[in-house]
């Protein structure tokens, strides 16, 4: 995981706080996306030896919405306050999308969920995202090869 943590600080260019306030939380999704996806593949590359394509089997299962909204609901009492408005700003935003295998409801929370890490990663609140990613890790961990 040294990589990923390695790639978190590479970041230098952030944005204030105050900035974050009129971005549109799904820029943060979009990036928070991408944040999320690299995580779990760094995660089972570092954990397994297994082929590309079982690690991508692997993947996908953490990165649905529907996984990706089980783990908000089981971040809910960790989040601050402010974490709590980019998640609630997130769900509350109109989308025309749902992803193919979820309902509306498992849509938004999962952006809430990816507008969560993307705002952390965009502010530079590297720390944070960390124990926010740790927490994730260990259900995935449960959730391993099953």
């Amino acid at each position: 995981m040294k990589e990923f943590k390695d790639f978190l600080t590479s970041n230098k260019d952030y944005i204030s706080e105050l900035e974050s306030k009129d971005r549109n939380p799904l820029v943060f999704a979009f990036v928070g996306d991408a944040v999320f996806s690299l995580f779990v593949r760094t995660y089972l590359a570092d954990i397994s030896t297994a082929k590309a394509g079982v690690l991508h089997g692997e993947a996908t299962k953490f990165v649905r919405a529907s996984y990706q909204s089980m783990l908000l609901k089981a971040l809910d009492d960790v989040l601050d306050e402010t974490e709590k408005r980019v998640v609630l700003t997130a769900r509350n935003t109109k989308t025309n999308n749902v992803a193919k295998h979820s309902n509306l409801e498992e849509y938004k929370q999962s952006t809430s969920f990816e507008a969560l890490l993307g705002y952390l990663y965009l502010t530079h609140k590297n720390e944070r995202l960390l124990e926010i990613l740790e927490i994730c890790k260990k259900y995935m961990g449960e959730q391993l090869w099953k």
